[in-house]
């Protein structure tokens, strides 16, 4: 669909937005959000596997688990400056909470998905039985050793095994 704007757009997405900047997703519900959609994007999307952006498929699956795995990227990059608004002598610190203002967090999958990483593994094992012999190799030759390891565990909590 976002190919539709302009050809090769996805591409732009995934190769500039969605892989190097995953990691700054802050918040536990957020980072969950995206782990379940990039779930997705790996192992319901046809392209991904067998089409043109199989290339980004490992790149991806090596970013997901970099989410699970490695703490927030909390850094700022060099050209965004903000103000600390404690440091502008005129603002005064003054305010009133709001008791009923705060806010709630609704996990859109209503508990249907209470650990990405399990979603992940059988996800992959649909996928592979979908595709018999693809994943493997693509895995072992495409992500690190130790997101390998990681994928390993996450297989094994979830009880399954790639075909």
């Amino acid at each position: 669909m976002v190919d539709e704007f302009q050809p090769k757009m996805f591409a732009m997405v995934l190769d500039r937005v969605v892989i190097p900047e995953v990691q700054k997703v802050s918040g536990s519900l957020e980072r969950k959000i995206c782990a379940i959609g990039i779930t997705k994007l790996l192992t319901e999307t046809p392209a991904m596997i067998v089409g043109e952006y199989a290339n980004y498929w490992t790149p991806l699956l090596q970013s997901l688990i970099e989410l699970f795995e490695l703490p927030e990227d909390d850094t700022i990059p060099e050209d965004e400056h903000f103000i600390e608004i404690e440091d502008t002598p005129s603002y005064q610190i003054s305010y009133s909470q709001l008791v009923f203002a705060g806010k709630k967090e609704c996990d859109p999958f209503n508990g249907a998905i209470p650990d990405a990483r399990i979603n992940l593994a059988q996800s992959l094992y649909k996928l592979s039985v979908n595709h018999p012999g693809k994943l493997m190799p693509l895995i072992s030759s495409g992500i690190g050793e130790e997101a390998i390891a990681h994928l390993q565990r996450y297989l094994q909590a979830a009880q399954v095994q790639l075909v």
